[in-house]
């Protein structure tokens, strides 16, 4: 029979499936103590194998399991191994720096053999030990990473990208064992995290107008393209309450972009919670998330210290002239909006760039509203869906409005025929426009 050793700080055994909670616990506490850690599924307390029945399906459950137990959220490696007496076993790795490391929202530290509950000291500790980059020890759950668009802004800015381990280690997009990182993933093409602009009817979060996702593409370009889109708000009116004429923005842009650029490197990236910009008829909120960096007091941060939480993802930004490392960001908003525009939570920061005055599109749309008073109820959702959604099937109207499919084609022909609704294109890619 077959014999493993003994368990150790960085090794545990468990006789069967039935055991994998603790085991994933014990995966849990070796983080905390090790940032590595294995766990053997098959094999007896004294080390032997004694062997179990391994199938996908029990290899999919176990990688669910810990990548749904563990936070932050933790790749394992699993591999299949086979005794000298024919007996298979399982073999989990688990490799990470982000600690400190929670199982089922508990925290746990490796005590030789055994798994203790970490009390507040232990975990300032454990937090010591913690690389300066929480990006850099997070795995990207996918490897087949392609950086075009990261390429072309390097190249534009006189850097030379080579699609190269050393290359990529030198942006820090790379794990200890050399993988790529989350950093890599978020500045890939196949960054999926989707990051928004939702648009609001009046001064709260009671009726969302529109919404747009900007996704699968680089973070470069997300922020890029979201920059753009809020740009697209911007408007002057022409100040002549004094004698030199003057302009007034709607909002100051520079201030903007400081705190969306702001917003985009230092969000908490690896709680997997995107930035996103809020439009209310009276202002503009900027959401991020995750906390200012430790030790840093509120004081230093309205100062303009500047530390950032992702060192990596800063220095690439910085490289590129998207942000700058003199830390005047933050000041910059404090001199135009005032310390009352943050709002800082153990959970993320916001922003608020209020409106100089009533923008043309609250009032388009305030005038279009009181134009639609004379419609009934039903043609009044039917236009409010093809509004938001000009792409949308009849019968995705009557599922999002509740209505049947006849009335929603009445009512469609009653808005084209009082000249409320058209439809344009062919019978493949047609488009609704509302007047």
């Amino acid at each position: 029979m077959d014999n493993l050793g003994k368990e150790s700080e960085d090794i545990e055994f468990k006789e069967s499936v039935g055991q994998l909670e603790k085991g994933i616990l014990g995966l849990s506490a070796m983080l905390n103590r090790c940032h590595h850690g294995m766990l053997y599924i098959g094999v007896g307390d004294n080390g032997d194998v004694i062997g179990m029945d391994v199938g996908d399906s029990t290899l999919e459950k176990m990688s669910n399991a810990i990548r749904t137990d563990i936070v932050p959220r933790i790749i394992p490696e699993m591999s299949v191994h086979t005794s000298s007496d024919g007996k298979k076993y399982l073999e989990i790795r688990v490799i990470g720096h982000s600690v400190p490391y929670s199982y089922k929202e508990k925290y746990y530290i490796r005590n030789v053999t055994s798994n203790e509950s970490a009390d507040p000291d232990v975990l300032s500790q454990i937090v010591l030990t913690r690389g300066l980059d929480p990006l850099k020890g997070t795995v990207s759950d996918i490897q087949e990473l392609t950086f075009d668009q990261l390429f072309a802004s390097l190249a534009a800015h006189g850097g030379h990208p080579r699609n190269e381990g050393r290359f990529f280690k030198s942006l820090d997009m790379l794990d200890d064992r050399g993988d790529f990182n989350l950093t890599a993933y978020l500045l890939s093409d196949q960054n999926s995290m989707p990051m928004q602009i939702v648009e609001f009817d009046g001064t709260d979060r009671t009726r969302i107008t529109a919404r747009e996702d900007f996704k699968d593409r680089s973070l470069l370009k997300s922020m890029e393209d979201i920059s753009d889109r809020v740009m697209g708000y911007q408007e002057t009116r022409v100040d002549t309450s004094t004698l030199e004429r003057t302009e007034k923005p709607l909002f100051d842009a520079d201030a903007f972009r400081e705190v969306w650029v702001n917003a985009c490197v230092h969000n908490a990236w690896r709680q997997y919670i995107p930035p996103s910009v809020l439009i209310f008829d009276d202002r503009m909120e900027i959401i991020s998330y995750g906390r200012i960096p430790f030790p840093m007091s509120d004081e230093d941060f309205y100062l303009g210290d500047s530390r950032p939480i992702n060192p990596g993802l800063f220095r690439i930004f910085a490289r590129l002239r998207k942000i700058e490392q003199t830390g005047h960001g933050v000041p910059t908003i404090v001199r135009k909006y005032g310390r009352e525009a943050f709002h800082i939570t153990e959970s993320g920061v916001k922003v608020t760039i209020p409106f100089a005055f009533t923008p043309r599109f609250v009032k388009l749309r305030k005038y279009t509203e009181k134009d639609r008073t004379e419609l009934d109820s039903d043609r009044r959702a039917v236009l409010e869906v093809l509004e938001n959604n000009p792409g949308a099937k009849l019968s995705d109207v009557s599922e999002e409005t509740g209505m049947n499919l006849s009335a929603v084609k009445r009512a469609v022909v009653s808005l084209k025929k009082e000249g409320y609704l058209r439809n344009d294109g062919n019978n493949r890619k047609s488009v609704w426009v509302v007047l």
